[in-house]
């Protein structure tokens, strides 16, 4: 149940490690710390500097008015990241920059304007695109380092190895001390670190335990695993739909595959793909059955545990995570007329999830 952290995500993990990581490093001053040097690279600039002209720099400025320490950490996320990060930066002094791509639940974009973040909103692009909102945010901490000399980071969660390391040495021996006899493991991947890291650590202590990848419509990982080739056919040019990946789950799948995803591609055994169809009908199943409000990528890790589990024998033992609340997915996983314009059908009452229709009388 991840989605009880207190950023409301499993990403509170990485955001920790990663922030740490620059603290330690002296990329990012030590947390709390407000010596003589806060602001000034900032304050002894004109106010009519053609330079605050540029709206990045503008963003740079602002989001430094609420740095206790001189520290800024940015971050180009789909949102659970960026609020991961923001709600860890109130608490060590940082200032929050975060470039958001524009598909994603306004939820999340007022959650952390509420947590004191500067929210840069940007359109949707491939990673191959200079304003992919990765490639902004990398500028963005570049800027700051370089025109205003400041201690800016840019936190890279889909390629700083902290992301894995932090699943390898606390989340995967947080499960075996749980469950040593545990038989697979199943979940989705949005910057891989989650499944990589467990992964390789639970494959370590008994080589059986299969991994499973969850992979939504559009993402590529699943050829990836499965064949190989890490291509989706909705990545046509010609197919191409606002969202990238072709799917309504936020913060899953990928065109590429990120350095955190390879540190833990041996482990991977193999893909399952859920459609978006089934994520909606589960999470209104298990809200029903269990009272658990989850979001889209909740929704598809627990579609994937449960075909794995009907693979196996009877008594096998799968973990899966809850990674996100419905809370931030209220205006589109659990907005009725989003998941009609999306050409979804909304759950009826007495809807059963696929996957489970072959083993619950109707």
């Amino acid at each position: 149940m991840e989605s009880l952290n207190p950023g409301g995500t499993g990403k509170d993990r990485a955001a920790m490690n990663m922030i740490r990581k620059a603290e330690e490093k002296g990329l990012l001053p030590p947390p709390g710390y407000a010596g003589d040097l806060l602001l000034t690279p900032i304050s002894n600039r004109d106010d009519d500097d053609d330079d605050k002209s540029n709206l990045l720099e503008l963003m740079i400025l602002q989001a430094m008015e609420r740095s206790r320490t001189g520290g800024l950490v940015v971050e180009g996320t789909s949102g659970s990241t960026g609020i991961a990060l923001a709600t860890l930066c109130v608490a060590r002094g940082h200032a929050c920059l975060v470039v958001l791509p524009d598909d994603q639940a306004g939820e999340k974009k007022a959650i952390l304007k509420s947590l004191g973040a500067i929210v840069y909103e940007v359109p949707t692009a491939a990673i191959s695109n200079p304003n992919h909102y990765v490639n902004i945010a990398r500028r963005v901490a570049k800027v700051a380092r370089e025109k205003f000399e400041l201690q800016a980071v840019f936190m890279d969660q889909f390629e700083n190895p902290s992301n894995h390391q932090m699943h390898y040495e606390m989340t995967g021996p947080e499960i075996w001390r749980q469950l040593p006899n545990i038989d697979a493991f199943v979940m989705s991947s949005g910057t891989g670190g989650t499944i990589s890291g467990v992964g390789t650590y639970l494959k370590e202590r008994n080589p059986s335990v299969e991994i499973v990848l969850v992979d939504p419509p559009g993402s590529s990982l699943y050829n990836k695993i499965e064949h190989g080739i890490a291509y989706a056919t909705q990545q046509s040019e010609r197919r191409i739909r606002k969202h990238r990946y072709d799917t309504l789950a936020e913060g899953i799948g990928l065109d590429r595959v990120t350095h955190n995803f390879e540190l833990g591609l041996h482990a991977i055994d193999r893909a399952i793909r859920v459609t978006d169809q089934e994520a909606v009908d589960m999470a209104h199943w298990i809200l029903r059955t269990e009272g658990l409000w989850i979001g889209s990528s909740s929704a598809m890790n627990l579609v994937g545990a449960i075909r794995t589990a009907l693979d196996l024998p009877s008594g096998s033992r799968i973990v899966t995570v809850i990674c996100d609340g419905g809370q931030r997915h209220a205006t589109r996983f659990w907005n009725p007329a989003f998941i009609k314009d999306w050409g979804l059908k909304w759950p009826e009452s007495n809807c059963i999830p696929e996957c489970l229709r072959s083993i619950i009388d109707e």
